[in-house]
């Protein structure tokens, strides 16, 4: 397969002599970010409409990014690509969710090449707009096939063991499950480079003293974006376009959850094979080995940058000074290095009006994304899905499903079981809603 002109470019660093590289991968679509977008759904199976006005309610029209069909399932995507310094606000979201309740379409989803602020993410949450970052979006166009995959036959790097299979990570258990399709499986082979180091660091202070600074461990570098994804919180890094300048990348779960995996599980040798079942993806690194490293040096040379204190005597008085120890890159070594694939399942479901995607660790089973788990009528405090309304799709709690004929939202039930159970009491609607 030929992969289309739109893709990630990874841009070749730049190196400082003492720094080390300091641009690197950078994730920067520009202008492509809605074209490479619209291949990424064309290759989830939906018909793709770019740059479509849409008649609103108001009998105007509003612009949308891509507009996904899909059968009666209608899907607004908005795209924003920003500098890698600026995150997506609440009010970008804010607009986007008025958009759709203007223009009548059910589900939407929010691109964009950077990051969310936590308002914006806190806001999707409520109101079931689906978030893509730049992280998400990179393992969307892998795990679709229009980057550098590769043959799932040539795979020698060791992988994570695949725990969870096929038919438990896309089973469902909701009282309607006939109401539910799976419609695009795919299990992503992401690459990680798992990198040793060890520093020492030796400086006299100017009373001829010796100071030993020491550091060793093991950073876990995204082979993608050349991102060390168990880095220390707090540290701050100021070497230009090397890191983004984000703590929520530094904060982010599914990290935390990616180097758990990593540390704990046993890579294995053993090849990857295809499936009829579903698509498998294995994303070639777009960082080298020897970047990977550089990142990981500079990274712990910077977090060991420090005022050491020692003693002086002054004037025959004994003071206290301090001097800045910044370690130099040569004074880190690489103890080791290791490319090791984890398996991720990436799956996409609809029901109603509705799509849905669920994504999950194959190697410990734990879960990264799920559009179905949660009620999207709970306002608060959102509770675990029952059954999804046979006719919108939205997923439902147990207070929030109706049982006419079938599963409904309140939305959806007749006229005549709404004014049942208006003004009833909690346990009489119940009682109503069942049947």
């Amino acid at each position: 397969m030929q992969p289309p002109t739109a893709r990630p470019q990874s841009i070749q660093p730049t190196v400082d002599e003492e720094l080390g590289p300091v641009k690197l991968n950078t994730y920067d679509l520009g202008v492509q970010l809605e074209d490479t977008t619209a291949s990424i759904f064309q290759k989830m199976g939906y018909s793709v409409e770019k740059r479509q006005r849409v008649q609103t309610k108001s009998g105007a029209t509003a612009e949308i990014d891509i507009l996904l069909v899909r059968g009666i399932r209608r899907r607004a995507v908005e795209c924003k690509n920003y500098d890698q310094s600026r995150s997506v606000g609440i009010q970008d979201l804010r607009v986007f969710k008025d958009k759709l309740g203007d223009t009548g379409i059910a589900s939407g989803i929010f691109v964009t090449n950077t990051y969310f602020s936590e308002d914006s993410e806190k806001l999707a949450n409520s109101t079931g707009i689906e978030l893509w970052d730049g992280d998400k979006h990179r393992e969307k166009f892998y795990a679709y096939a229009i980057g550098r995959i590769k043959n799932p036959s040539l795979v020698q790097d060791p992988i994570l063991p695949l725990t969870l299979d096929f038919s438990s990570a896309s089973s469902l258990s909701l009282r309607n499950n006939q109401s539910v399709r799976l419609f695009s499986s795919v299990l992503l082979y992401h690459p990680y480079f798992l990198i040793k180091h060890r520093l020492q660091a030796i400086r006299k202070d100017p009373t001829g003293k010796s100071h030993t600074i020491t550091d060793s461990g093991t950073y876990f570098v995204d082979a993608l974006d050349g991102e060390i994804i168990n880095r220390e919180r707090g540290v701050v890094e100021n070497i230009a376009g090397l890191f983004k300048k984000k703590e929520e990348r530094m904060e982010s779960r599914e990290d935390k959850m990616v180097s758990e995996d990593l540390e704990r599980i046993v890579p294995i040798s053993k090849p990857v094979l295809s499936s009829s079942d579903y698509q498998v993806s294995v994303a070639e690194p777009e960082v080298t080995e020897e970047d990977a490293a550089r990142i990981v040096k500079a990274h712990v040379a910077e977090k060991n940058r420090q005022d050491v204190r020692y003693n002086a005597k002054v004037k025959g008085e004994i003071e206290t000074r301090s001097f800045r120890v910044l370690p130099r890159l040569s004074e880190v070594s690489i103890r080791g290095t290791k490319l090791v694939y984890v398996p991720k399942w990436d799956l996409e479901y609809e029901s109603g009006q509705a799509s849905f995607s669920r994504r999950f660790l194959a190697s410990s089973g734990r879960t990264l994304e799920d559009g179905l788990a949660k009620c999207q009528k709970c306002t608060l405090l959102k509770k675990e899905t029952v059954a999804v309304c046979e006719v919108c799709g939205t997923p439902l709690c147990e207070k929030h499903a109706y049982q006419e004929g079938g599963w409904m939202c309140e939305d959806h039930i007749s006229d005549k079981l709404r004014e049942e159970t208006k003004g009833t009491g909690f346990l009489s609607k119940f009682k109503l809603g069942r049947g």
